[in-house]
């Protein structure tokens, strides 16, 4: 096999993988999922649109990255923004409505509950079309280093797509029966044209996890601490929003929050920059900001994220700021 060939694999593999029919999220339904917008696509993602159309990070499709690299900022049209194939017509009209309202209480509980629970069944999806991808990629049986590095991927993806289906049970209990399972938490900061959407995982030594051995000194099969974050512009104002297990809280998050909350701008657009180049993959931006940020600011991003992709630590410093 050539390596065009393998790459032409990949390539069908994800679009295959990426189109191909899943049923809905919710468990015991056997309907087919439609396209899902994570985030409201009228009422959030419109208002920052130009001719319907945003920016998002992406990846870059393997014939494109000997030119273009690994990653980029694609312009994307807005139908196609922040969308998987989570939930039936039905479950996904009926458990979302209190957000998809033109007016909706964006301080709620329930809304931030709503908008995360969103956000993990989508980070799941990713994670489904990604193991696809891994698992063609091991049978093609290119080379032994690819393989081992596909096989670890691989495993990480099953361990990732474990954890979050505990946290999606977790979110499905406070949404039916408000167990209180999860912190909710929001602060406004000065508008910013930027949305990012998704579950987070950091190593942090400081993270109080419920007991990991039993009395025999055994260790417990817990989950890895995993919050979720939702930022973006509503109205006059943007919006963080953090939701944290309480079994599982995670302590970068709670100072993630602690700093947005207590700083002044332009103080905040330094955070938004970190969050992007180091730790979120899926962001969109509006035309408008995207077009404040010069070539080589762009590109320093993408040199970063591309370095720390990997790394989940809970320190990672930089004095890079792209808005800068």
């Amino acid at each position: 096999m050539t390596e065009i060939e393998f790459f032409k694999i990949w390539d069908s593999t994800f679009r295959n993988s990426k189109n191909k029919s899943r049923k809905c999220l919710v468990d015991g339904c056997e309907k087919t999922a439609i396209k899902s917008h994570a985030l409201q696509k009228n009422g959030i993602l419109k208002q920052i649109s130009e001719k319907n159309h945003l920016f998002q990070f992406s990846n870059v499709p393997p014939f494109q990255r000997a030119k273009k690299g690994n990653f980029e900022l694609s312009r994307i049209g807005i139908n196609d923004v922040y969308t998987f194939p989570g939930f039936c017509k039905n479950h996904d009209s009926t458990i979302f409505k209190p957000i998809e309202a033109n007016q909706f209480e964006i301080g709620s509980d329930k809304s931030i509950t709503l908008f995360s629970y969103r956000a993990l069944c989508q980070e799941i999806r990713r994670k489904e079309i990604a193991l696809d991808v891994a698992q063609k990629m091991i049978e093609t049986g290119y080379n032994i280093p690819l393989i081992i590095y596909m096989t670890d991927f691989k495993t990480g993806l099953l361990n990732g797509l474990k954890n979050l289906f505990f946290f999606k049970k977790e979110l499905e209990a406070d949404i039916k029966d408000s167990e209180g399972k999860f912190v909710h938490k929001i602060c406004e900061i000065p508008k910013i044209e930027i949305c990012i959407s998704a579950p987070l995982n950091i190593y942090d030594e400081n993270n109080q996890l419920s007991k990991t051995h039993d009395n025999n000194g055994k260790v417990l099969n817990t989950p890895l601490v995993t919050s979720i974050v939702n930022l973006f512009p509503y109205g006059d104002k943007s919006y963080l929003m953090v939701t944290l297990s309480k079994d599982f809280p995670c302590n970068w998050t709670e100072n993630l929050f602690t700093e947005f909350n207590n700083i002044k701008s332009p103080n905040h657009l330094k955070l938004i920059s970190d969050l992007i180049a180091t730790r979120f993959e899926f962001w969109c931006i509006s035309p408008k900001l995207k077009n404040t940020l010069t070539k080589n600011k762009i590109a320093g991003m993408i040199k970063i994220w591309s370095e720390e992709v990997l790394n989940f630590d809970s320190i990672i410093e930089t004095d890079f700021n792209v808005f800068e």
